[in-house]
This record gives structure tokens, sequence and C-alpha cells, in this order.
């Protein structure tokens, strides 16, 4: 075959070819590749507008006493602990009690020998027999010997420390076998009900407050002020009940105390730490409004950098959705975040990381972070 034979042929393979390749090049054009960024989201909630400030505070009973012996000696029984329930009536302690019943025989025998006297002396008066000075002589020895009699007896009740209500024990600074002062505390009995925490505000941050709008604050809403007790993360309500007008020496603070339900399940007692949180913006009135959220949530936009905006995540279903910018103010800024005034609400998920890789319309997954990481 020659040189021009073989060339005409492969012309005629080419144009063969052509309404082939036309065929494929006339079909839809490839899918857009769509792209779905995972997010880390972040919720708005009933806490999110606040600035909490912390301090360490100290368990009191609300309603406590301290049990004490009238006389002093030696105890000889000792049965109780911290934490254990009593009830009205129910004996606490016992001093060793052998110098109150000598005492009382003694008194009771002279009080015996006082009335056998008196009630002799009444008659022979009756008769004639005795001076009426000789009378009331015996009738005053008989009534001191009954009133060392009454008070033998009472020294001898002394000696036993009885329960005055139902409560709790809180505490017990004695122990058994030791020799206690008249008045010196046994145990320290608390009601159940409702608990104190005490805790002391620095006189920098009185300044900046009135204490008469602290209480009125804490006395109206149960938003303001939250205790926390040891590893426990969980927030208790609480009110305020009163404060001192006078700062503590050398610490220059006041001791405010806040009162609050006795949790059901958890154990406190009086003289255990708890950490009070409380919002000192919301008192001043400067959180109204706002929301605190981290710095990096809020960004500006690429085509209009003085608009600040916050990404809100739109769930289309359970696994995915898109997001949308929502305008916001920056009003002020703190250790945990800044605070923003917009258009939010409680339970609004905003993007919380990667919040300047987003625009309108984006398509998302909620990140969840796993297990182990």
């Amino acid at each position: 075959m020659s040189l021009r034979q073989l060339c005409q042929m492969a012309s005629l393979l080419v144009f063969a070819g052509l309404p082939l390749l036309q065929g494929c090049s006339e079909g839809d054009p490839p899918l857009a590749k769509q792209v779905t960024r995972p997010v880390k989201l972040l919720t708005l909630d009933e806490m999110g507008n606040r600035s909490l400030t912390r301090y360490p505070g100290v368990v009191e009973a609300s309603e406590r006493t301290d049990l004490a012996f009238r006389i002093g000696g030696e105890l000889k029984e000792l049965n109780i602990q911290a934490g254990q329930a009593v009830t009205s009536g129910e004996r606490i302690a016992l001093l060793d009690d052998r110098d109150a019943r000598n005492a009382l025989s003694n008194a009771q025998s002279s009080y015996d020998l006082a009335l056998a006297t008196y009630r002799r002396m009444q008659i022979s008066l009756e008769k004639g027999a005795i001076s009426r000075a000789a009378f009331d002589e015996a009738r005053a020895a008989f009534l001191s010997a009954q009133a060392q009699f009454d008070l033998a007896k009472d020294q001898l009740g002394y000696t036993e420390l009885k329960a005055p209500f139902d409560g709790v024990i809180a505490s017990v600074p004695v122990d058994n076998f030791q020799v206690v002062a008249p008045q010196q505390t046994i145990a320290v009995l608390q009601q159940p009900g409702n608990i104190d925490v005490t805790f002391d505000l620095p006189e920098q941050q009185i300044r900046q407050l009135d204490l008469e709008r602290v209480r009125a604050a804490l006395e109206k809403a149960d938003s303001v002020a939250w205790v926390r007790f040891g590893d426990d993360e969980r927030r208790f309500p609480a009110r305020y009940k009163e404060h001192d007008t006078r700062a503590s020496s050398g610490t220059l603070s006041y001791t405010v105390t806040l009162t609050l339900p006795t949790p059901d399940d958890v154990y406190v007692l009086a003289g255990m730490s708890a950490v009070v949180s409380m919002d000192l913006n919301a008192l001043t009135g400067e959180s109204d409004g706002l929301w605190r959220v981290p710095l990096g949530t809020v960004v500006t936009l690429e085509d209009d950098p003085e608009a600040t905006v916050v990404w809100r995540y739109i769930a289309d279903d359970e696994a995915s959705g898109k997001v949308e910018a929502v305008p916001v103010e920056v009003r002020t800024a703190s250790d945990d975040g800044i605070f923003i005034a917009g258009d939010l609400a409680a339970g609004d998920r905003l993007v919380g990381a990667g919040a300047h890789l987003m625009r309108q319309g984006l398509r998302v997954t909620a990140w969840t972070q796993e297990e182990g990481l």
C-alpha cells in the first residue's frame, strides 16, 4: 500500500470518529462538588448573658444552736458524731454525776431535818409553848433547806445534755472523758431546711456597688447568685439574707450572707466550703439584653469590614444544616468572653470555631467530639 493510500485511510477514520466525539460532548456537565464543613457549635442559654465572679464561701446553718452544759465536769458519755440525726429530747452527752448526786443526798438530808423541825415548831406555836421568833427561825431554816434541795436537784439535771429540737449534729468539738467548762460548746445542732453561705465582698467592688441595691436584687430574683458545693458542678440559686455594714478588720471586705434550701442529694454541713458565683453586671444593669460569647465567635464580613456578625446554625435535619449571618454589636469584654447585642435568643446555636470561614447559606455539619479525643 502506497503512502498516499495510507493517508486517505487515516483521514476516513478521523471523520468517522467525529460524531462519537460530538455525542460525548453534548451530554450534561458534571455535577459541582457540594462543600459541607464541620463546625463546632455553642448554644446560648439562660446563663449566656452572665459575667460571673466567684468567691470562696463557708456553709453555715440557717437555724443552729451551740449545745453546752450549764456546769463543768468530766464527760462520761458522748455518743454523737457530726452528721448524726437526733430527735428532740434525745441525750447528747452526760457528765460524771457523782459529785452532783452526793450534793443532792446532803441537801435532801438537810431538807428532811428542816422540814421535821418546822412541823414540830408549828405545833408548839399553836400550843403557845414557843415564841413567834423561834417559829420564824425554824421556818426560815426550812425554806433555805428547801431551796438548797431544789438547787441540788437542778445541778444533777444539768449533768445531762439533751437535744432541744429535731436536727442534725453539725460538729462535735470535744472528746469523750474530757473535762469541760460551763457553757463550753459540746455540739452544734442545726435544724434541717435552709442553709446559709457567707462570703466576703472586697472593698474595690463595694465601691462600684450599693449594698442596698445588691440586697434588693438578691431578694427579688434567683438569677443573680448561685452556690456550688465541693466537686459538684451544679449551681443552686441563692437569695440575700444579710450583710455587714462595717468592713472586717485587716481585710477591707464586707461579709455577705446568702440563704438557700438544703439540697436533697448533696451532703452539706456547717463549716464546709462552697463557691459563690454572682453576676455583678446584672446588679449594675450593664448586661441587660446582652449575650456573652467567646471572642472567635464574632467576625466581620469580607464585603463589609465594618459589619460584625455571628453565624447562626439553621438545622435542616439531625445531621446537617446551613448558617446565616446575624448582625451584632460588641459592647464590653471580660476575661471569659465578649458581650454582644443582636437578634439572638436562648437556644440559638452559633458557630464557635471557624466562623471566619463561613458564608451565607453554607452547608455545615455539627462537629461532635469523638470519645477518647
